[in-house]
């Protein structure tokens, strides 16, 4: 259900395998329910094939969410690469916010009645330590500038997606949300 007293965020995630979307996507709902938020998501992928398509939906809801998490009209997109950038510009709600992986989607959004958030996700995650980072990076963004979850909440569910073997990684993460959510965004100029 949703009404004026209950903000539904719809997100898609798009990219390529190993780019860490679906652990990004993973990390997204489970924020929302450390925020005290109700969340869903569904993942599309060939997982047989690293580096393939990648699609993730994420549904946050103030409310229980009834249905599956799939939209048409998503209110926001992070696009890691070319073809979610191409996908889901057209569909996104206007208004929207578009995260753009500046580093591997070279074109500039068409629509003039969205939040574009130009992230240069792999410079950062090389300047942080590991490209490992570059998710992480774009999540950042997407939470600073969407207000769905909090960077606290993000960084306090980490432990709990990441591999144990992973937990090293965990301060350098927090940095790259950071870093991500420093991005600015602005409307895209008529």
């Amino acid at each position: 259900m949703s009404g004026p007293e209950n903000k539904v965020h719809d997100i898609v995630l798009g990219g390529f395998g190993g780019q860490g979307v679906k652990v990004i996507a993973t990390l997204l709902a489970q924020a929302a329910h450390y925020d005290g938020k109700h969340a869903m998501m569904y993942n599309i992928y060939a997982a047989a094939i690293r580096g393939g398509p990648i699609h993730c939906t994420v549904r946050v809801s103030d409310q229980a969410i009834l249905g599956g998490p799939t939209t048409t009209a998503p209110s926001a997109v992070l696009a890691m690469d070319p073809d979610a950038m191409r996908v889901y510009e057209d569909v996104l709600r206007p208004g929207g916010t578009l995260v753009v992986n500046s580093t591997l989607v070279s074109d500039h959004p068409r629509r003039n009645d969205l939040n574009v958030v130009s992230v240069p996700t792999n410079e950062i995650a090389g300047e942080i330590g590991d490209m490992k980072y570059t998710g992480m990076v774009a999540l950042g963004a997407l939470a600073a500038h969407t207000g769905v979850v909090s960077l606290e909440a993000i960084s306090n569910c980490l432990e709990q997606i990441l591999p144990p073997y992973r937990h090293h990684m965990i301060p350098d993460n927090v940095q790259a949300l950071q870093r991500g959510a420093a991005c600015p965004g602005s409307l895209v100029p008529s």
